[in-house]
């Protein structure tokens, strides 16, 4: 069953997908802080406003991964954001996610990119485990 990309559905799934993942596990296990992760509003290929989860990680586990609210984009240390075909292209495997940074196409809105830079592989294993998931992209994106 496919999951409609950033839905309470879909980021059930990745929690899944993440706490299945031993590589996560070891190369996140410093890791302390939860993560805002953004959809960006784009009418053209259907996304009629922006779209975000929460992932609580902690330690290479994830205590929690949800539709994030208000507070969640205030609160969160971590946001990064992007359009749909970017966060398709990086689902997919197309573009590498530290190459899609480098080229501002995955912004990160808040946080630290020295701290980030530390956590590429999880960052890696992070996307490895969201391509597990039966994603439903807009059907604008092709």
């Amino acid at each position: 069953m496919a999951y409609e990309t950033f839905s309470a559905e879909w980021a059930r799934a990745y929690k899944e997908r993440i706490n299945a993942n031993p590589n996560y596990r070891e190369a996140a296990r410093a890791w302390e802080w939860a993560l805002v992760l953004v959809l960006e509003a784009d009418p053209s290929v259907g996304i009629e406003k922006s779209r975000a989860i929460l992932l609580d990680l902690y330690r290479g586990e994830c205590r929690d991964a949800r539709v994030a609210a208000e507070d969640d984009l205030a609160n969160a240390p971590y946001v990064v954001s992007a359009s749909a075909s970017t966060w398709k292209r990086v689902m997919e495997g197309q573009l590498d996610p530290l190459t899609a940074v480098m080229r501002g196409e995955l912004k990160i809105v808040k946080g630290s990119v020295g701290v980030l830079s530390g956590y590429v592989t999880a960052a890696r294993e992070l996307v490895h485990s969201a391509r597990k998931v039966d994603t439903e992209f807009p059907p604008g994106l092709g």
